[in-house]
């Protein structure tokens, strides 16, 4: 992309993202309004509700006071006289308040309303209301204040407040009873006005609405015990604010409360949200409305700039098009070298960096490093920093000099450290151009240099393992060709050099199977079903046994286990295995041979197949490396056996597409697993049933 283009790109970015600021500051800003409005209205309202529930609190307070002043008055009466108290005569007096306490009354303590200040016909039994059976019981010297009741008496609904008349003996002698109409507080919320679904009510600490009052309405009785504020005041906030859809009608209102000292009375009053945001929504519409056209009005400028600004990259069009045959050549070029698995670096006529390519950056982990515009003595510097001591790099003039004295296939090898250990060749060419001086090419071959070190370590190993059988061989040989020895020595060497004759057969013919298997792969394999039962059984019957050892344990299951694989190269991996467990429990123990098939939810069906002895066990450094070639755990030479086995296991059931994995304890013995797929591809070959870590 050229400069213009992405000068062009950047200022279109730019512009868009100072347009993008621009309008969240602006709904910033609004949005912070709002909230600041909703908060101020709420704020507001608290404020508001707080002074009318202590105005409501405090008359209710007067009120109850005055209750119980009239009940404690007419209590200590009709201690004094009995049913000679005329209440009516009381109330003509003025003592009780008819206006405030409309029907005053005693309840004997059969349950029988004896008097009133009110007529009262016939005999009215009030034992069954809950404002006489709380006093029966005892005295807990508290006024009661009923839930409200429809009065059999007056026929109107009121509130019951009511205390116990005790005699000096103890007895229960009654209970005084006075009656508040529920309309003298409505009456008195009347002139409350807190919109048509406001509400405001008088509240038992059980829950029941003494005084109910929603806008006009009146309700009387509501259950609102699961309302917030009773869980607070049982948590000792006897006032507070909160907002809550409301459990009795389902509205959303802001409320206050508090409890009435000395009562288990609580004022509550509550303002509908939509009534009390009514403001607050009408200016939020206007600032959304302010916003819009401030947002509209930056995306035109913004656009008109746009606009300009691609009348300015016309201008330059013509420019651009002049140098596009040159810019496809170097695109060209650079496809190739960013395609090439080899590393370049070309250096200008100052022998400066000037290009570097993307696999030379991933070969000697430049990571964001910038290194275009070093001369060569700093990127020679840069580059033997990344080397091994023992195979660095010389400088980049050194090799210069080597292919100028008449060497130009002269290669260098290095060894990097980061990122990560890696072998690089390294050659150089040079060039007579006004642009280019020379150029460094890197090719790795870590590869290479690894088969390399792996067949040389193989061939060493190998010729060590098969030296030392030979070299018995060759000494017992020359002993028995040198001298004479009776027929009992003579059979004692000969054993030797027949044993270690055996040993460096087994050795070549594990050799030429691993060959055989790495060279061929699968591709000699030939797959059948195969009964696992019977395979085993076989296996079980027919394996040599060790002097004095009994043969293996099977524990099969009931069903037939059948899977598709090379019976041989089956036969010869559990064989192995087999062998191993009986060699390395030299102190004897049983061998067992379990088959079962797992159930394992996701993964396609396979049959595993366990192999534990009670023998010296294995340390966890032993089981990583226990199928290395070669590799023995006991390395005392009392256990025979050329340290091959397990590789052939494993390569056999990985070829199978199966899984090997061992668990041993030091001194106790080891289990091998061998899990097999039970299943082919249409074509033949093993289905890949392994998990995808493994694959």
């Amino acid at each position: 992309m050229s400069t213009i283009a992405t000068n062009y790109r950047r200022t279109l970015i730019l512009l868009w993202l100072a347009a993008a600021v621009l309008l969240g500051l602006s709904w910033w800003h609004v949005v912070a309004l709002v909230n600041e409005s909703h908060d101020k209205e709420i704020a507001t309202a608290e404020h508001d509700l707080a002074n009318l529930t202590r105005v409501r609190q405090e008359h209710a307070n007067r009120t109850f006071r005055g209750a119980d002043q009239v009940i404690r008055f007419i209590q200590s009466r009709y201690l004094e006289i009995g049913n000679k108290l005329d209440l009516a005569e009381l109330t003509r007096k003025g003592v009780i308040d008819a206006e405030i306490f409309p029907q005053v009354g005693i309840i004997d303590a059969r349950g029988i309303y004896v008097l009133a200040n009110l007529p009262v016909t016939g005999k009215l039994d009030l034992s069954d209301r809950e404002h006489f059976k709380v006093h029966v019981a005892a005295d807990n010297g508290e006024l009661f204040v009923s839930k409200p009741v429809l009065g059999r008496a007056s026929g109107e609904w009121s509130i019951q407040l009511t205390r116990r008349i005790t005699r000096d003996n103890g007895d229960f002698a009654g209970v005084v009873v006075v009656s508040i109409a529920v309309d003298y507080f409505n009456h008195f919320y009347s002139d409350l006005k807190l919109g048509s679904q406001g509400v405001v009510a008088l509240y038992g600490l059980d829950g029941i609405a003494r005084v109910r009052r929603v806008g006009d309405k009146e309700d009387v009785g509501a259950n609102a015990a699961g309302a917030p504020m009773f869980t607070r005041m049982a948590q000792g906030q006897l006032e507070g604010s909160y907002s809550n859809r409301s459990i009795v009608d389902g509205i959303d209102r802001l409320y206050f409360y508090r409890k009435i000292p000395g009562y288990q009375l609580v004022v509550v009053d509550g303002l509908d949200t939509h009534y009390l945001l009514a403001n607050h929504n009408s200016a939020k519409q206007a600032l959304w409305l302010q916003a819009a056209m401030v947002s509209l009005l930056i995306l035109a400028l913004a656009a008109a700039l746009t606009r300009y600004l691609r009348q300015l990259r016309r201008e330059f069009g013509i420019r651009q098009r002049a140098q596009q045959q040159v810019e496809e050549r170097n695109e060209q070029l650079n496809a190739i070298f960013e395609l090439s698995p080899d590393g370049f670096v070309s250096f200008d006529v100052h022998k400066r960096v000037k290009y570097v390519s993307t696999a030379f950056a991933q070969l000697t982990g430049q990571g964001e490093e910038q290194l275009e515009g070093l001369d060569e003595r700093d990127f020679s510097a840069w580059l033997a920093q990344r080397c091994t001591p023992n195979r660095d790099f010389v400088s980049v003039a050194a090799l210069r000099a080597q292919v100028s004295s008449g060497r130009p296939d002269h290669r260098e090898v290095i060894e990097l450290n980061a990122p990560h250990k890696r072998v690089l060749q390294m050659g150089m060419r040079c060039s007579g151009s006004n642009q280019v001086s020379q150029i460094l090419y890197l090719r790795d071959v870590t590869r290479e240099t690894e088969v390399d070190n792996m067949k040389s370590e193989f061939l060493a190993t190998a010729a060590h393992e098969l030296r030392t059988p030979m070299a018995s061989i060759l000494g017992y040989s020359e002993i028995l060709l040198n001298q004479a020895f009776d027929s009992a020595t003579q059979h004692e060497f000969l054993d030797t050099i027949y044993s270690q004759s055996k040993l460096m057969a087994n050795i070549l013919n594990e050799l030429l199977d691993l060959a055989r298997i790495e060279a061929r792969r699968d591709k000699d394999f030939r797959y059948t079903q195969i009964e696992l039962h019977e395979l085993l059984t076989d296996l079980g019957k027919s394996y040599p046994l060790p002097a004095g050892r009994s043969v293996p344990e099977l524990n099969l299951p009931g069903q037939a286990l059948c899977l598709m694989a090379d019976v041989g190269k089956l036969r010869q991996a559990l064989l192995n295995v087999i062998s191993n467990a009986y060699k390395y429990s030299p102190n004897g123990g049983s061998v067992q041979i379990r088959a079962w098939v797992p159930d394992v939810a996701g993964q396609p069906p396979m049959v595993c197949i366990e192999i534990t002895d009670h023998g010296i066990g294995l340390t966890p450094e032993q089981i990583k490396r226990v199928c290395e070639r070669f590799y023995r755990a006991d390395t005392s030479g009392k256990i025979l056996g050329t340290g091959l086995g397990m590789s052939i296991v494993k390569e056999i059931i990985e070829l199978h597409l199966g899984q090997l994995s061992i668990d041993s304890t030091p001194g106790q013995g080891t289990s091998v697993w061998l899990c097999l797929p039970t299943h082919t591809t249409p074509s033949g070959r093993m289905a890949d049933s392994r998990p995808a870590d493994l694959r």
